[in-house]
C-alpha cells in the first residue's frame, strides 16, 4: 500500500477543495456575466447589438458544457440528476408564476391560468407561438428549451454507449437544428420568435457546447482551439457577429459556436480571475431568480416607459427575496429529504 501521511491527506483535500471552489466560482461568474448581459440588454439597451439575446446564448452554451460533464463524463445517476434539476428549477418557477399572476392582475401584462399552465409544464415556447403569448412570461421560452435539452441529453446518455457515438449524434442533431432555423427564417420567412423559440431549432446552442466539451474531455479537440487566448478571441468574434446589422441566422450559425468554444476554453483563459471575483460570482448565484423576475419589470420599461433604474431595482429586490426565501431553502430541503 502507498504510505500517505495525514498531513499529505489534509494538504491534498485542501487543494482539491480550493480547486473545486475556484471552478464553481468562475462558473457562477459566467452565469453572472450572462444575466448581466440580459439585464443591460433589457433595461439599458446598447444601440446596434441585442445584449439580451447574447446573454441567453451564454446561458445555453454554459448549460451544454455543464450537462455534458454531468451526464457523459461524470455519469451522474439519472434519478439524482432529475431530482436536483427539479429542486433547482421548479419551486422558484412555481412561486414566480403564481405570484405574478396575482400581482399583475388588472395590468397590461396580466395573464390567466392557461398561460400559467404552459409555463409550469415547459410548453410555453410552443404555446406562445401557436396559441397566445403573455408578455410577463415571454422569457420562459428559454427555460423550456433548456429543460427539453436536459431530457434529451439524459435519454441519449442512457441509450447511446460510447462517447464517440454520443459526439457524432449530438453533432448531427446540432447541424440539423441549425439548418432547421436557417430554413425556417430565410426560406419560409418566419419571424424571430416563430423560428428561434422552438426547441427543435434552439437546442443547437446547448448541444454544440456539449460536443465541444466532450471532444475536449477526450483530448480530441484540435490544437487550433486550445490555448490561453482562445476564449477571448472566440468571445470577441461572437460579439461582433451578434451585431444587429448581421442577419439573424448568422448569430446561430457562427456566433453561437464561437460562444460555445469560449465557454469550453475558459479553463485556459485569464478571464477566470475576473469571473471568480465576488461581484460576478454573487450575481451568478442570483442569476436564476433574476432571470425569472426581471421580465415583468422589463415589460413596464419597454411598453410603458417606466424608469429603467427603478424597475431594475425592483427586479433585484424580488430576485433577492426569491433566492433567499424560496430558491435556496427549497433546493436544500428537497435535496436533503427527497
Amino acid at each position: 500500500m502507498t504510505d500517505i501521511s495525514a498531513t499529505q491527506l489534509v494538504v491534498s483535500r485542501s487543494a482539491a477543495d480550493t480547486s473545486s471552489r475556484t471552478r464553481l466560482a468562475y462558473l457562477d461568474g459566467w452565469r453572472g456575466l450572462s444575466i448581466a448581459l440580459v439585464l443591460i440588454g433589457h433595461f439599458f439597451p446598447v444601440p446596434g447589438i441585442n445584449l439580451g439575446v447574447m446573454g441567453v446564448e451564454f446561458f445555453f452554451v454554459l448549460s451544454g458544457r455543464l450537462m455534458a460533464e454531468i451526464l457523459f463524463v461524470e455519469r451522474y445517476p439519472l434519478k439524482a440528476f432529475f431530482k436536483r434539476r427539479f429542486s433547482r428549477i421548479y419551486p422558484a418557477l412555481l412561486v414566480f408564476v403564481v405570484a405574478s399572476m396575482v400581482a399583475l392582475s388588472g395590468t397590461f401584462v396580466a395573464f390567466k391560468w392557461k398561460a400559467a399552465l404552459t409555463a409550469l409544464t415547459f410548453t410555453y415556447n410552443y404555446a406562445g407561438i401557436l396559441v397566445s403569448r403573455a408578455g410577463a412570461l415571454d422569457h420562459i421560452w428559454s427555460l423550456c428549451v433548456e429543460e427539453h435539452a436536459y431530457v434529451i441529453l439524459a435519454l441519449i446518455s442512457f441509450v447511446v454507449s460510447g462517447r464517440a457515438r454520443v459526439v457524432m449524434l449530438l453533432g448531427a442533431l446540432s447541424v440539423l437544428a441549425m439548418a432547421n432555423g436557417a430554413i425556417s427564417y430565410w426560406v419560409f420567412g418566419m419571424d424571430y420568435e416563430t423560428t428561434y423559440w422552438r426547441t427543435d431549432v434552439h437546442i443547437a446552442s446547448i448541444l454544440l457546447s456539449a460536443v465541444i466539451c466532450l471532444l475536449k474531455a477526450d483530448d480530441r479537440l484540435p490544437a487550433l482551439f486550445k490555448g490561453p487566448h482562445v476564449a477571448v478571441a472566440a468571445s470577441v468574434g461572437a460579439v461582433l457577429l451578434f451585431m444587429d446589422s448581421v442577419p439573424t441566422p448568422i448569430h446561430y450559425l457562427i456566433a453561437v459556436p464561437l460562444l460555445a468554444l469560449a465557454v469550453n476554453s475558459l479553463d485556459f483563459s485569464y478571464l477566470t480571475g475576473f469571473l471568480s471575483a465576488w461581484p460576478m460570482a454573487t450575481l451568478g448565484l442570483w442569476s436564476y431568480s433574476l432571470y425569472l423576475w426581471q421580465q415583468p419589470f422589463y415589460k413596464f420599461v419597454y411598453s410603458q416607459g417606466s424608469a429603467p433604474l427603478l424597475m431594475l431595482a425592483a427586479a433585484f429586490a424580488c430576485a433577492w427575496c426569491s433566492y433567499y426565501i424560496v430558491e435556496k431553502p427549497a433546493r436544500a430541503w428537497l435535496n436533503r429529504n427527497w
